[in-house]
Parts: structure tokens; sequence; C-alpha cells
């Protein structure tokens, strides 16, 4: 007999935001949803994994916790008065700086501020924020320059300087790739002031998935963006929005274009869209992380499996899954795969996996290390992540408490990014931007 999913959690009315007791299980045709019900707006079913039995095996690889130091006191309930407290149960790794409102694109998919830039943090405030992040996780963790779109900040480079001064060792920059298409010697300039990554938002291969996603074609940017950072040796992730009916059938492709491009592009980071912050397009069908791992494995021609996503470590096993695509140095006709990679987890074990994981371990870096211990080389290799970012619709707080995503805010805080981002029925945020405002009462 099949084993019957049954799981309790805390969730909340996607309208009010009221915390609410929820449900976790599987229906008839393995399909699992999340249930709970608000006292004004009834019985709320939320379908949070298209396969039961994925998700009893995902969840089951779960990797220790390491709660952090709590900078906050405990005091209002999740996800209100976050910090991170002393119920919270993960240590950030990836923490990001909003350093703007500002923005020279009006996506209709995206969560971002994109707003009057009245009210950015000054220089004063930013170096606040990098101090939070030291105190919270110390200078070797990965900080992320977000916004808004960060490169409107004429001041940019001296934020990264900054940064640089004070110890931090990784400084990547979130952006959509405007201005670094269309003036040469600018990443040049944000290269010699300490930058070293770019996160480029990249949701497909087509100019008509643009159009949906930023409102016009700008592939051609986008491309040039790439060729920039190839210029400037510079290494970038390429973030895709994973829309249902806009670019999910193109997850095979973009990989592939990954894996030709592997010698500037590191990564390839898959988030199903969520409608928290300023999404205006008409809410999609809403696509799971589970989704777009089912996806993926059907469209790389064989090169991946669902299994070949295991949980990151730093996170809830849900929230973030990745694999890591190494260059097969065989001859061609002993190849694993026609692409000239083979996924990592088919030669190592998850035991091997979990012996190796440190709460230390910068997001992703595992498999890396295993391999580069064992002499692979891993230079021009590929992550390939899933991350499964929450709104108020997907919300689990069980989930929000082992959250590694951090928004620093200059008061001294790093508030779970599922958190700061959190909006209610009526598009009304949690916390104001840079929680320059008083917190709405919830």
């Amino acid at each position: 007999m099949e084993e019957t999913l049954k799981e309790s959690t805390e969730a909340l009315c996607p309208e009010c935001l009221l915390p609410l007791p929820a449900t976790i299980s599987a229906d008839g045709d393995g399909v699992v949803w999340m249930e709970r019900t608000c006292p004004d707006h009834g019985l709320v079913r939320t379908r949070i994994w298209p396969d039961a039995d994925h998700y009893r095996w995902l969840t089951s690889l779960a990797l220790p916790k390491t709660p952090p130091k709590p900078n906050c006191a405990a005091s209002s309930p999740c996800p209100t008065g976050c910090g991170t407290c002393a119920r919270h149960e993960r240590r950030g790794t990836l923490l990001e700086i909003e350093v703007t409102r500002a923005c020279n694109l009006h996506c209709p998919v995206c969560f971002m501020s994109a707003e009057d830039p009245t009210g950015d943090p000054t220089l004063e405030e930013i170096s606040a924020m990098y101090d939070v992040i030291a105190r919270a996780v110390g200078t070797d963790g990965a900080v992320q320059l977000t916004g808004g779109e960060p490169t409107c900040r004429a001041d940019l480079p001296d934020i990264i300087r900054l940064g640089r001064k004070k110890g931090f060792w990784g400084i990547e920059v979130n952006t959509n790739g405007l201005v670094i298409a269309s003036r040469p010697g600018y990443l040049e300039r944000l290269v010699e002031a300490g930058l070293t990554g770019v996160y480029l938002s990249f949701d497909g291969l087509t100019g008509s998935v643009y159009e949906a996603t930023c409102g016009r074609d700008i592939l051609d940017v986008k491309r040039r963006a790439i060729e920039r950072c190839r210029e400037a040796g510079v290494q970038v992730v390429l973030s895709v929005a994973v829309v249902s009916g806009e670019n999910d059938g193109q997850l095979g492709d973009l990989l592939r274009f990954a894996l030709e491009n592997a010698d500037v592009v590191a990564g390839l980071a898959l988030q199903p869209a969520f409608t928290s912050g300023r999404f205006e397009a008409e809410a999609p069908v809403a696509l799971t992380a589970g989704d777009v791992i089912f996806k993926m494995a059907e469209q790389s021609e064989g090169l991946l499996d669902a299994e070949d996503f295991w949980p990151l470590g730093c996170s809830n096993p849900l929230c973030d899954t990745g694999t890591f695509l190494v260059r097969d140095r065989r001859e061609p006709s002993e190849r694993y795969h026609a692409s000239g990679f083979y996924p990592a987890t088919k030669s190592i074990t998850f035991e091997e996996y979990r012996a190796a994981y440190s709460p230390d371990s910068p997001q992703g870096s595992v498999i890396p290390d295993i391999l580069a211990a064992r002499g692979v080389p891993v230079h021009d290799g590929l992550s390939v992540i899933v991350m499964n970012y929450m709104d108020a619709s997907t919300m689990d707080l069980r989930r929000l408490r082992e959250c590694s995503m951090m928004v620093t805010v200059p008061d001294g805080r790093a508030i779970p990014f599922c958190s700061y981002h959190l909006t209610d029925g009526a598009g009304r945020r949690v916390y104001a931007p840079w929680c320059k405002e008083e917190l709405r009462s919830l």
C-alpha cells in the first residue's frame, strides 16, 4: 500500500496574511497540496508539488541545520518582525543589499521594487548594511547588490569598492544587463572596483519571451551583456523567471545555451514565477519548483534526471535544489552524453555529499569542492539550481524559518527574502523598502 502523505505546518491566508494551521497531503493522483482555512476568507488549497514520491524523497535528504545568531527578538508571529530571531533555524549564506528602487525597465512579472528612487539608501546606510552581513555570516559570505536595477545608481562602483574595503571577497550585481550591454567599458569599471560576478536576468532565447516577461524584446541586449562579461573576464549566472505558457518549454534550450557558453556562464538559476511584490501580469498557472525540475529533466535530452537535483543544504530541501554539470574529458566515443557534460550527481553518492557539507559551505559549492578534491576540472562546469521562492499562496512558515537568503536593512536586521517581499491580496507590502517606514500591522 502506498504510504500516505500527511504533514502539519503553518501557512498564511493569501488575502489577509493571517497565520493559520495547515495540512500538507497528497491527492489520489499523487499531487501534493497545502490546505488551511481562514475564518474570513474560507478554505484555501494550494498545489505545492507535482509528485508525492518525489516530495518524500527530496525532503528525506535534508542536511543539518545551523541556527544563526539572533539579531532581533522573537516578538510578533512569523512572518512579521523578522530579523533573524531565535525561531530561525538556518544561518544566512546569500545576503542581499537593495541599493535602489529605480529601474530602467518595468517588467510585468517582476517582484522587485521598481518605483521612485526617492529614499534610496545613502553610502552610510549601505555601509551599515554591509556591517549587518559581516556580523551575521562574516565577510566570506556572498553579497548580492539588488534593486530595482543597481546600475541605475551612478555610484555603484563606490558601493562595490566599499564592500571590498570591508573585506568581502564576493560581490555580485543582480542586473537586467541593459547598462552593461550599452556602455563599453562600464563593466570593466565595476570589475576594477571589485565586482566578482554578474547575476543576469535571462528568461529565454526568443524575443516573444521578453515581450511577455519584460514588456519588449531585449534578447539581443541580453546576448551583448553576456559578451561584455566574457570580454571583462566576469562569470555570469543566468537567472530565469519560469512562467507557465511563456518559457517553461525552453528550459532545455536554456540549458544547452548555458553549456555552450560555459566559459563565461557559471550557473543557471531557475525561479518559478511568484506573485509577491510588484508582480503586475495576470497571474500565471503557478509552477512549483518540482514542476521545473521535472520539465528540465524531460527537456535535457537524457542529460538529467529529476533525482539529479539535490538540496543545497543552506535551506529547506524544498527551497533550493541543484546539480553540477562537469565536462567529460574522455574521448568523444566514450562520452556520457552528446553535450560533452555529465551531472556530477551520477559520480558521487549523497552520503559523500552529506559528509562533505559544512554550514560554512558557500551556496552550491559542495559538489564542485568534492570534484576538485578528486582532481576533476571544474572551472568550466555549470551549476543548475532551482530556487523555490514563496508568496502569500505558497508560504510555508516551517520553510521560512530555514531561509538562508536574507535582505539586509539599515536597522541591523537580516530579513528572510520571502518575508521581505511578501504582499497581501491587495498588493500591500508587509515590509517597507529598507524598513524605513513602520511595519504594517497584520
